[in-house]
Formats: C-alpha cells, sequence, structure tokens
C-alpha cells in the first residue's frame, strides 16, 4: 500500500516482495554540510534523533559501528554497522532488527538541502505495528530545532498526535491497538 503523504505527516510505507520501505523527504533551509554534520556527530545525534538520552559514538567508515548506550534505570545498548559512507550526501547503516537497514541521501539545493531517509524493513506489518514511521517522524520534527541551535525534547504527546494521523493511513496502529 502506498498513499501520497499529506505536508503535515509526509512518512509512507511502500509494502515490497522482500518486506518495505519507509520514506520521508524533508527539505531544510540549512547547507548540505550541517545537516550532514547533525546526522553524523555523536552529540549532535544525541540532540535529536532518541527518545531517550543516550550516550553515542560514531566510527564513521564502511564497517565502522554507530553505538547508542541508553543512560538511565534501565541501560539498553543499540549498535547499527555502517555499510555506506560518502559524504556529505550518503550514509548508510543497519538497523536494530536483522535485515533491515537506514538510508540518509543528502542532495545540495539553492534554499538549502533535500534530505531523504528511506528505511527498508524486512516485514511492512511489523514496522507498522511497531510504530516505526511515528518514531522517524517524531525523531525528524527534533532534527530542524537542533540545526537551528535550539534542540527540543522528546513529545509523547506530539507522538500520539502523529501515531493518530499515521494510523488513518494505514501506517501506524491506533492508540488502542498499539501493542497489542
Amino acid at each position: 500500500m502506498t498513499h501520497t503523504p499529506t505536508p503535515l505527516y509526509d512518512g509512507s510505507i511502500e509494502r515490497t516482495a522482500d518486506g518495505g520501505v519507509i520514506r520521508f523527504e524533508r527539505h531544510l533551509g540549512y547547507p548540505i554540510r550541517d545537516v550532514w554534520d547533525a546526522i553524523t556527530n555523536p552529540a549532535r545525534l544525541a540532540e535529536w534523533w532518541l527518545p531517550f538520552d543516550a550516550e553515542i559514538t560514531v566510527d564513521l567508515r564502511e564497517g565502522g559501528e554507530m553505538v547508542m548506550t541508553a543512560a538511565g534505570d534501565e541501560p539498553m545498548t543499540i549498535t547499527c554497522t555502517i555499510t555506506r559512507v560518502e559524504p556529505p550526501m550518503l550514509l548508510e547503516h543497519t538497523h536494530v532488527d536483522p535485515g533491515s537497514f537506514m538510508r540518509w541521501e543528502l542532495e545540495a539545493v539553492d534554499a538549502g538541502c533535500v534530505l531523504r531517509l528511506s528505511h527498508f524493513v524486512t516485514d511492512a506489518d511489523t514496522a507498522v505495528e511497531r510504530c516505526y514511521v511515528v518514531g522517524l517522524h517524531a525523531s525528524l520534527a527534533r532534527l530542524e530545532p537542533c540545526l537551528a541551535g535550539e534542540p527540543i525534547a522528546w513529545d509523547w504527546d506530539g507522538f500520539a498526535v502523529a501515531q493518530a494521523a499515521y494510523a488513518e493511513l494505514g501506517f501506524a496502529p491506533t492508540a488502542d491497538t498499539a501493542g497489542a
């Protein structure tokens, strides 16, 4: 199923023979090198990417790792392997789900750059159930304030609103069925 995204809720899932692809495209009024830094610099990533505080390290080379270690009472570590890196235009890395990976593509344009984020999943239904589109949407909503030097906290209320909107598109479960 592929829907034309609305301007506010611009994520989509395309079902494919081998799973699916979650896609976002954002036009950002910042130079490509600034956006590249925000997606590859551990300190900058920590400002916008995750819904929890974490220590992040990035070994920015093919075969290098991005390691995110959550702080707090429930420590956990997420490790992704970098599979392609072409600064400042392409970053590709594995995802916590086996066989799944993410591709960040940046294109310089007159008014800044275009970010195209693709998350290749092995099971589109599982991605919907786990709210992957909603999570990416919520993270990307924090990217632009970070680029402006004004990072914002994770917004769980905004997450719920986005989940309801994406549920109407078939890209997330309704709040009453999430995790069921």
